[in-house]
């Protein structure tokens, strides 16, 4: 059987676009979020998404304690919004430092200015390898189609053209 490079491994779904996440929760009067690109749609009946987040990050453990995450869907123009929370070692806070949140049904902040937010309660925590599946049931959902999405392709903001 052929063993695949990581390096190619990273390749291969690198060549594949997406939208830009930002996945967080709240914990008593901590907040803590990722950028995370493992994002999907789930179920309609129910309503269900999915998001893999690594097993070592603390976002793990952290929503499979509280049981509840929200996923903000960036606009064009948050790259560096998406950069700060991709920065690791970072610890839990009070506060997003220079990052205005609103809140839904869960409490958990949501990125103000986003194309889109799903705020969920944890359905299910399914093992996948070095990650984890969390499964949210969709408690709230919002959407501005106004905007544009901030994208990301082989290791790059990308811009969407619109007509």
């Amino acid at each position: 059987m052929a063993t695949v490079s990581p390096d190619d491994f990273r390749g291969a779904l690198g060549s594949w676009a997406a939208g830009v996440t930002i996945v967080t929760t709240k914990q008593d009067d901590l907040l803590y979020g990722i950028t995370v690109s493992s994002f999907s749609s789930l179920s309609v009946d129910p309503l269900l998404i999915l998001v893999c987040i690594a097993k070592s990050n603390k976002l793990a453990d952290m929503v499979v304690e509280t049981k509840k995450f929200a996923v903000s869907i960036l606009a064009e123009g948050q790259d560096e919004i998406s950069g700060a929370f991709s920065k690791s070692g970072r610890e839990p806070v009070t506060e997003f430092e220079g990052v205005t949140t609103i809140t839904a049904e869960t409490g958990c902040p949501i990125i103000n200015g986003s194309i889109a937010y799903l705020d969920c309660e944890l359905h299910e925590a399914v093992d996948g390898g070095d990650h984890i599946i969390a499964i949210g049931k969709v408690l709230a959902a919002s959407f501005d189609p106004t905007v544009k999405p901030l994208m990301y392709f082989r290791r790059g903001y990308r811009t969407v053209k619109m007509d």
